[in-house]
């Protein structure tokens, strides 16, 4: 009977092994300025993303340059990007219908910029003046503190609204809703926001941190109402981003 024991033992042993393997994944994260910061950490090791981009709504813009603005149609704004963190390298493409049909396409390969508009000709212009990327990897810590020290700011105060699927994944949604008075605090240099407001909400993938969408809804009273959709994908999928060939550049 006694020597039945060890053996009962072991079998404890491994049972519990086995159910600590099946319950071993990473615990909900439940603050939402911790989800937002390590979101932002997850895109500290990014190689390549591609990153698409939707415009809705309408605004009032002086095109003219008259003096008097009217309502132009935003909805079917577009943009495109593929982004090579590691190569420093780049291509864009935007289309703005309600601009005489305008396209902006660039380049960005190290230094170099490359652009060209349906405004201006078939022909790339070249420029020289470091690089463009939207993004600065240069500093992580300091991108990371300033954007800890940004969410603490009692005007911003993030909320975390209830898990929604991102495609095959959930992903944690986070909500920042700033008003007219809080903007202009955060932004004391920008004296004419009006009563404008902005609602953001944010997707961060629950296994690996990332951010993967977010919407932002722009309501400014008279000048107008928009929404913008951003989705990120083809995480660290191999780029081949070259300059335009000598003969389509100016």
């Amino acid at each position: 009977m006694h020597r039945r024991l060890p053996a009962l033992s072991s079998l404890l042993v491994v049972a519990a092994l086995a159910a600590g393997a099946c319950g071993g994944s990473t615990p909900a994260l439940t603050d939402p300025t911790e989800i937002l910061t390590k979101a932002v950490q997850a895109l500290q090791s990014v190689k390549t993303v591609h990153i698409e981009a939707t415009v809705e709504g309408t605004v009032q813009l002086d095109l003219s340059g008259s003096g008097q603005a009217g309502d132009v149609a935003l909805t079917g704004t577009k943009l495109a990007m593929d982004l090579d963190v590691e190569d420093k390298s780049a291509t864009l493409r935007l289309e703005v219908p309600a601009l005489l049909g305008m396209t902006v396409d660039a380049i960005v390969v190290g230094e170099d910029t490359y652009t060209r508009t349906s405004l201006t000709g078939d022909l790339y212009q070249k420029s020289s003046s470091g690089s463009d990327l939207p993004v600065d990897a240069s500093d992580p810590e300091q991108s990371l503190k300033d954007l800890e020290d940004w969410l603490k700011k009692p005007e911003v105060a993030p909320t975390k609204e209830a898990d929604a699927s991102c495609g095959s994944k959930t992903c944690y949604q986070i909500k920042i809703d700033l008003t007219a008075a809080e903007l202009q605090s955060l932004i004391p240099e920008a004296s004419d926001i009006g009563d404008a407001a902005i609602v953001l909400i944010v997707s961060v993938e629950k296994d690996t941190l990332r951010p993967v969408g977010l919407t932002l809804d722009v309501s400014a009273g008279d000048v107008g109402d928009l929404s913008v959709g951003m989705t990120l994908s083809d995480w660290d999928k191999a780029l081949d981003i070259a300059a335009p060939p000598a003969d389509e550049v100016q």
